[in-house]
């Protein structure tokens, strides 16, 4: 008689579980705790992978565990539209900042200080405590926990989630309704980002020129993206033969704050990086460069929806740029550099790869496949799977041949490697 799922399910969390604390022991590394002072991240080092599977798999069993445990009605029920209303509280009224890490308040002190009823402040932090935020040492006191002192001293992690419920959460309700409207449509400013949320079929770009401390937190946000676990600039040093340019010029398309120019820059001493974007951050961008390499990357003003400046260059490097685009406008951003490609130069795009279902963690899957919603949600934009991406560079050439591409361990983007062989 084969096994109860429940049962093989609950005996390899134990298992793996046990596992866990013996690494963790072994290292001499706390063991994950929420209390005021416990880790704020996983201590499991993405370079372990056996480690990190074991992780992994950890949270895809106990998470099909409670899918099993509340049977499919409860299930489905599970999911509370008002599910994040208390953290979006949280920022908004700046509850996690009314007190001291380390100290405890009343609800009528916290209350006081966030202008707000008693009665709504208890409701807020007692369904956050609900989710593991906060806690109540004795009835009518809040004290903070690890989670609600990341949203008392950590810039980026409040600004995520401010960005996420103040402005990504009010669109994704909205996305149906738009797609409604817009049916098949490629242009972001049909999206309900724009079109509902926003209120304006201008771009999010003149929008937040016009906010510019919500421009600066959604900024923030994405930081915790492109800086977090997954998503370090070592991946792409060190995963590709850059030796191969080494007295040649790169133009970074898009390169934001130049993070990755200025990393290689330190490691190709004869190399030139051009790093692109938008006037505003093109001006903070070059006040910030490193004395060691401010001969070599150089910042410059461009709107890669227009044609590209930069003739001759070895290597066009997007990171994360064009999965915010649907594929009209990818087509039209790689066509706008034909005109400035020389035979034999590289399109190097790093960027999200959908997975075909199944073959990565439930987990991890669900973190992609909501990527790609978000992405619809805010540009009429999608992820793409690796026929998707070969589709879309010969589509907007065949003077594109795609050579290769590799997600390097750890990485939670791939490598995709693109030559241009002229029309």
């Amino acid at each position: 008689m084969s096994t109860n799922r429940i049962v093989e399910l609950s005996s390899k969390i134990a298992a793996n579980t046990a596992k866990l604390n013996d690494y963790l022991v072994s290292k001499k590394l706390p063991t994950p705790s929420f209390d005021l002072n416990g880790p704020t991240d996983s201590l499991i080092p993405k370079h372990n992978t056996d480690m990190e599977a074991v992780r992994v798999a950890v949270i895809d069993d106990t998470l099909e565990l409670r899918q099993l445990m509340l049977g499919p009605r409860e299930y489905l029920m599970s999911y509370t539209h008002d599910e994040v209303i208390s953290q979006q509280a949280l920022v908004r009224f700046r509850l996690a900042q009314s007190f001291p890490v380390g100290s405890e308040a009343t609800f009528a002190e916290v209350a006081a200080t966030c202008s707000l009823s008693e009665t709504l402040a208890r409701q807020f932090l007692r369904h956050a405590m609900v989710k593991g935020i906060f806690t109540e040492p004795r009835r009518g006191v809040v004290s903070h926990n690890a989670v609600s002192r990341l949203l008392a001293e950590d810039d980026v992690i409040r600004d995520w989630v401010g960005a996420s419920y103040d402005d990504l959460w009010q669109a994704a309700a909205h996305t149906c309704e738009a797609i409604t409207k817009y049916p098949g449509s490629e242009e972001p400013n049909e999206t309900a980002s724009r079109q509902i949320f926003f209120a304006t079929s201008r771009s999010v770009y003149e929008i937040f020129a016009e906010n510019p401390e919500r421009a600066r937190r959604f900024g923030n946000a994405m930081r915790s993206f492109t800086e977090g676990t997954g998503f370090e600039v070592s991946h792409v040093v060190n995963s590709y033969p850059w030796a191969d340019h080494a007295s040649g010029r790169m133009v970074d398309v898009g390169g934001s704050q130049g993070f990755v120019s200025i990393a290689l820059a330190r490691q190709l001493p004869t190399m030139e990086f051009v790093v692109q974007d938008l006037p505003p951050v093109v001006e903070s961008g070059q006040s910030a460069v490193p004395a060691d390499v401010t001969s070599r990357v150089q910042f410059m003003a461009h709107d890669f929806l227009t044609e590209q400046p930069v003739k001759g260059a070895d290597v066009y490097f997007f990171r994360w740029i064009l999965h915010n685009w649907s594929d009209k406008y990818c087509i039209e951003i790689l066509r706008n550099h034909i005109p400035a490609l020389k035979k034999g130069a590289k399109i190097f795009i790093n960027d999200n790869v959908l997975p075909e279902p199944g073959v990565m963690s439930n987990w991890q899957e669900n973190r992609l496949r909501s990527m790609d919603l978000t992405m619809t949600e805010i540009q009429n934009a999608h992820e793409r799977e690796l026929d998707d991406w070969k589709k879309l560079i010969h589509t907007a050439s065949p003077g594109f041949v795609f050579q290769w591409a590799k997600q390097p361990p750890g990485s939670n983007l791939w490598i995709m490697v693109v030559e241009w062989q002229g029309e």
